[in-house]
């Protein structure tokens, strides 16, 4: 075990217990804090969904209530073909977000790395990086398109583009949110810079990058669904415009409930992979 092995030991795991203990019990608790969540955002929706409906003087062919939704997916003659149709969709979009999430993240944690060794583009370019994200992204999806195609890989820039600067700068938060003395105590030990990132920088930074994980796997389905609406015409996003164009409202409805729900899950198993890694590495959240 070399000099700088057991300090950083000791930052990377503050946690009390075995790993398999901390585990199981991070575990239970992180279910128990996911499952009153979806049951209690599930019964706020609805309430609210329900009462905007009937407050709204909105023709009920347009807007929809939870019941027509159910009924569209479930109990009608034609339930199985509409649960198919928005789930080939379904699956198209979910793939389109997935290579905005993926291309966006590395992009962010590459980034976010080179700050780390070169504070003097992290000076130069934050700033930059910060003023491009307030631009509204539909304003540049269409040069985006131009520039890219509208393929898969358009796609993907267009969902990578929404995704990286939230998710770089939560990161370089996370980098930077490491105790100086702890740094400094690495240093003493001998450690180099990539040792005192490797071993005391980014262990410490592992709640804050699962929570730019957790903000961009959101971000990517907007991305997406942006993509396919001015892009390649796929997915639940090309639907949903067809949809509206054609007054399938209750497909229309569906589709953005499917959607929502499939978005909701995907977040609380982020936050789950969350528990499970922080407490495998006895990292507090």
């Amino acid at each position: 075990m070399t000099a700088t092995s057991a300090p950083a030991r000791s930052w990377a795991r503050v946690g009390t217990g075995t790993p398999d203990t901390r585990t199981r019990r991070a575990l239970v608790a992180g279910l128990a804090r996911t499952t009153s969540t979806l049951v209690g955002a599930t019964v706020a929706i609805l309430v609210v969904w329900t009462a905007f409906v009937s407050l709204v003087d909105v023709s009920p062919f347009v807007a929809k209530t939870p019941l027509d939704v159910w009924r569209y997916l479930f109990t009608d003659p034609t339930a199985a073909a509409s649960r198919a149709g928005i789930g080939a969709a379904l699956v198209v979009t979910l793939g389109d977000a997935a290579l905005g999430f993926g291309l966006g993240l590395v992009l962010a944690a590459a980034v976010t790395v080179l700050f780390h060794f070169f504070r003097t583009a992290e000076k130069m370019l934050t700033p930059t990086i910060s003023a491009l994200h307030a631009i509204p992204m539909v304003t540049v999806a269409p040069i985006l398109v131009l520039i890219f195609g509208r393929g898969p890989f358009g796609v993907a820039v267009i969902g990578a583009a929404i995704v990286f600067v939230p998710a770089m700068l939560t990161m370089l938060q996370g980098i930077r949110s490491a105790p100086r003395t702890d740094l400094d105590m690495c240093a003493a030990f001998g450690g180099s810079s990539w040792s005192a990132f490797a071993r005391v920088a980014l262990p410490h930074a592992v709640p804050t990058w699962f929570a730019a994980a957790r903000v961009a796997v959101t971000s990517s389905v907007v991305g997406a669904l942006l993509a396919e609406w001015l892009a390649s015409g796929e997915g639940l996003g090309g639907q949903m415009l067809r949809d509206a164009n054609e007054f399938e409202f209750a497909r229309l409805w569906a589709s953005v409930v499917v959607l929502t729900v499939v978005c909701v899950l995907i977040y609380q198993l982020v936050g789950l992979l969350e528990t499970f890694v922080t407490a495998q590495m006895g990292v507090t959240r």
